[in-house]
């Protein structure tokens, strides 16, 4: 039964100290802080060792918003960049913020489809991009014609009309002690865009006011004092997703240094660990996997880590527990949850209560309804997680009646994912709502397959999803990937289920094996292409 009472609504309180740090926008922030943090080692190109301090990254920034100025980049106009984890992105997205303009983060790996359809929502009047993105990029580029300034890391230019990054940068070296962006108002200036990750349609652009981007860096400011230890990060979260966006910030704005990878390879991620003593990793779920599973992984020492981050996707219980038997060393899995729409986490467990994701942080309100009808639930009722808070988006860019699905007159914003919590206030997500598979009145959560599927010391990745069916509706049907050398049949893995969980839950849809699951690069399952394997393959 439903209740609507005020106790079942949570706040996680307020910060120690103002959010703005007497900064009138992000840009003057950023400066305020790259200045404090000064010669120290910032940043780390964990291919190359390639080093730059903060005063490098102020000095170039500066310098590149100087040459934007020029160029006619000011306020609102939308600067994308497209890249890999590398140094050149916060100099240009923290350029693009002093001067008010809006940067927007792609993702290297979007196809010529999704590239060209937000190219078009998003009209940005400059773009830069690593070589591997320009491939994709180029040939739009005579169909996006808001775009009046195209740029390529590295040093080989691919055409003409292509700028190279290094060209931007006069010789002479900008006095940039005295720069100081202009003021705004910060709970309406959207002071960074991101892509909603498109697991369910293509992806929106997210409006991320100066306000929103503030106060995560203040709380995680505040966090980070809770580990009086030297925190040397692992920045291999693609930079472009909200949850490596804020890491990078973070380690920048926060004094923390950061060592940085553009892709996942296993021996790079390892000797990297190893190499840089690394004390703090953010990850996603398939390398929670990575690292409980994979033989590699006994081969290098990890003996640095002491504590790990995962969020972007469920995280089991089962998972947790071998991750920590394998790595001694780790202290703490820090486990958040949020969304891009929610500027980053809302809620975090930095206890042993393995499978929930902790209690609501500060700043953010939470609650639980129930789907139909709207009413709020208490302890251990199931429903949709809603949040309220600063740290919600203005709304998606040119998209009023999805920002108005998403977020209700009073601040409420549905995430769109179901859970509950115990008489503790610890919070447990169950499901996508729209990734339920619906079987005969019962909704079955895949990632409670999943968990399951991933105990077997065979299966060294799954996905679970629902297959059509005209009797049951859907049936729940597995993905699976084996440990190299192993082997299971298709019934082996269907018993496997069948003996742990009620009958609902099993696999009647069947199990397929395949070489790999198919993931954003967050690490969130896209379902929806298992899903398109029904018609052309026989389970």
């Amino acid at each position: 039964m439903g209740t609507n009472d005020e106790k079942y609504v949570f706040y996680g309180g307020s910060l120690e100290e103002p959010i703005e740090a007497g900064c009138r926008s992000l840009g003057e922030l950023i400066i305020k802080r790259l200045k404090e943090n000064g010669d120290g080692v910032a940043f780390i190109d964990g291919v190359s060792d390639e080093r730059f301090t903060y005063a490098d990254v102020l000095e170039r920034s500066v310098r590149l918003a100087n040459r934007f100025h020029r160029l006619g980049i000011k306020k609102n106009t939308v600067v994308a960049v497209m890249c890999e984890n590398r140094i050149e992105m916060p100099i240009v997205t923290f350029a693009a913020t002093y001067l008010r303009a809006i940067p927007i983060l792609l993702n290297p790996g979007y196809t010529a489809t999704e590239l060209a359809h937000i190219l078009k929502q998003t009209q940005p009047r400059a773009i830069f991009a690593s070589p591997l993105a320009m491939a994709t990029l180029q040939p739009l580029l005579r169909t996006v014609p808001s775009v009046k300034l195209a740029v390529q890391f590295g040093d080989q230019k691919p055409h003409p009309r292509v700028t190279l990054f290094r060209e931007l940068f006069d010789r002479n070296r900008v006095q940039f002690v005295t720069f100081t962006p202009q003021p705004v108002e910060l709970g309406d200036q959207v002071g960074l865009m991101v892509l909603s990750s498109g697991t369910t349609g293509l992806p929106k652009a997210v409006q991320l006011t100066h306000h929103n981007v503030m106060c995560v860096l203040a709380y995680m400011r505040e966090n980070a004092r809770l580990f009086p230890f030297e925190q040397i990060a692992l920045g291999l979260l693609p930079f472009f997703h909200v949850y490596g966006y804020m890491v990078l910030m973070h380690s920048l704005l926060n004094g923390r240094q950061l060592v940085a990878l553009p892709r996942f390879e296993p021996t790079l991620f390892l000797a990297t660990v190893q190499k840089y003593r690394v004390t703090v990793a953010s990850l996603a779920p398939p390398l929670m996997v990575f690292l409980a599973k994979h033989p590699l992984v006994e081969k290098y020492d990890l003996s640095s880590l002491v504590v790990l981050g995962c969020g972007a996707a469920p995280l089991s219980k089962e998972l947790e527990l071998a991750v920590l038997r394998r790595l001694p060393s780790v202290q703490m899995i820090l486990v958040g949850y949020g969304l891009s729409e929610t500027s980053l986490g809302v809620m975090t467990r930095a206890s042993d209560l393995h499978g929930s994701v902790g209690k609501v942080n500060k700043l953010s309100w939470v609650k639980v309804v129930d789907v139909e009808t709207g009413r709020t639930l208490g302890p251990g009722q199931t429903g949709e997680i809603c949040v309220k808070g600063p740290l919600i988006m203005k709304g998606y860019l040119g998209n009023e009646r999805a920002t108005r699905e998403m977020i209700s007159r009073d601040g409420w914003l549905r995430t769109g994912d179901t859970g509950y919590f115990d008489e503790d206030a610890n919070f447990y997500i169950v499901d996508r709502l729209k990734d339920l598979i619906k079987y005969k009145g019962f909704q079955v959560p895949p990632a409670e397959l999943e968990a399951v599927l991933l105990e077997h010391p065979a299966i060294k990745d799954c996905a679970v999803v629902g297959r059509p069916d005209q009797a049951a509706g859907q049936l729940p049907a597995a993905f699976v990937v084996l440990q190299p050398g192993a082997s299971l049949t298709e019934s082996e893995v269907q018993q496997y289920v069948a003996e742990r969980l009620s009958k609902q839950k099993h696999l009647r849809g069947g199990v397929r094996f395949l070489h790999e699951i198919p993931k954003t690069p967050s690490g969130k399952i896209l379902r929806r292409e298992l899903v398109a394997l029904f018609p052309r393959a026989k389970l």
